[in-house]
């Protein structure tokens, strides 16, 4: 298996994702190798920084592909990807769809990733829009799947379905959930609630056999284990996930200013952090601890990684991707399609 990571995209590219390939090949199967794609003088010269070694003397599983040029958050995708060849984002597509590859992961644009994996990769046939989908976390410790997560705003009932299918295929198999329960995003869970889409789209899915739907599912009920795939359009379902990651930050910031108002809270702050509860806490509610957003839909495994990602979320998106290729995510998905 070759991972090509780009090293180039994201805020703290290349040094954190330099970083987080070498200690996260560690991590891999014995057969796994990573491509770094991003300017070779550089990355070479970041690796003898920061290991006084030359890339062959740490591991014979790392590789460099050269790319000149770089992607950026600022420019449009479509052009950006058409004006710079030689970019980071394009070669690693190109080298997807060589077969190259077998996964790649980029924390550059979004946009620039979700048009390349569609226009460059391929969508799968029969699948009629990809899907952003991210996990977050859970009261359960397993993590909840939430599809669209913004990649489409408008949807149709026959989208919905299709990102319930390609979740709970991934569940099943990238992390062995047997049957993985399948909500639909609402306002309630009586099935008469919501809108025209999200009735149209609840008769479509409770008539699928091959998926474990359970219903509607409310916002407050996303993190309670009850569902291991949530189903949204893109609108709804990046409303519900950047309210989430506001959440979590909200609420570390109040605990943080609560146990330091006062000389006795600082105390008990430290106490707690003596004892490993604060650092597990931390764990519990980072939806980076889960790994990076997928692209589901699109003809290879395509892997967005946090934008500001750092060597610790390079080495959780490393084994998710290892993950999504093993378990034959993709080809189940072409499958269940046709069928």
């Amino acid at each position: 298996m070759n991972i090509l990571l780009d090293v180039m995209g994201g805020d703290n590219a290349p040094d954190e994702f330099i970083k987080g390939a070498i200690e996260g090949i560690k991590n891999l199967d014995s057969d796994t190798k990573i491509t770094m794609i991003g300017n070779e003088e550089i990355i070479k010269e970041k690796i003898k920084k920061f290991y006084n070694k030359n890339l062959e003397e740490i591991s014979d599983r790392l590789f460099i592909k050269n790319a000149t040029e770089v992607v950026t958050n600022h420019e449009s995708p479509t052009e950006a990807l058409k004006a710079k060849p030689d970019s980071s984002m394009n070669i690693g597509f190109e080298m997807l769809k060589k077969d190259e590859g077998d996964c790649f992961i980029s924390a550059g644009s979004t946009g620039a990733l979700m048009v390349g994996g569609l226009l460059k990769v391929g969508r799968i046939k029969g699948i009629d829009r990809p899907a952003l989908c991210g996990i977050l976390p859970t009261i359960d410790h397993k993590g909840v799947l939430l599809l669209d997560a913004g990649a489409n705003t408008n949807c149709k009932p026959i989208n919905l379905l299709q990102f319930g299918i390609m979740g709970s295929i991934y569940m099943e198999k990238a992390f062995g959930f047997k049957e993985p329960a399948v909500g639909l995003l609402n306002i309630g869970e009586e099935e008469e609630k919501g809108t025209t889409l999200t009735k149209e789209s609840y008769e479509l899915l409770k008539e699928q056999k091959n998926i474990n739907f359970i219903g509607n599912i409310e916002g407050r009920d996303m993190f309670s284990g009850k569902a291991s795939v949530v189903v949204a359009d893109g609108f709804s379902g990046n409303v519900a996930l950047k309210t989430a990651e506001g959440i979590g930050l909200t609420i570390g910031k109040m605990i943080k200013e609560e146990f330091s108002s006062t000389f006795f809270r600082k105390i008990g702050a430290g106490l707690l952090k003596l004892s490993g509860a604060v650092d597990s806490f931390k764990k519990r509610i980072d939806y980076s601890e889960y790994g990076g957003a997928l692209l589901l839909g699109v003809q290879k495994p395509i892997v967005k990684c946090h934008g500001s990602g750092k060597e610790k979320d390079v080495k959780i998106v490393l084994k998710q991707a290892e993950n999504f290729v093993k378990g034959q995510v993709v080809e189940t998905i072409k499958q269940a399609i046709t069928e």
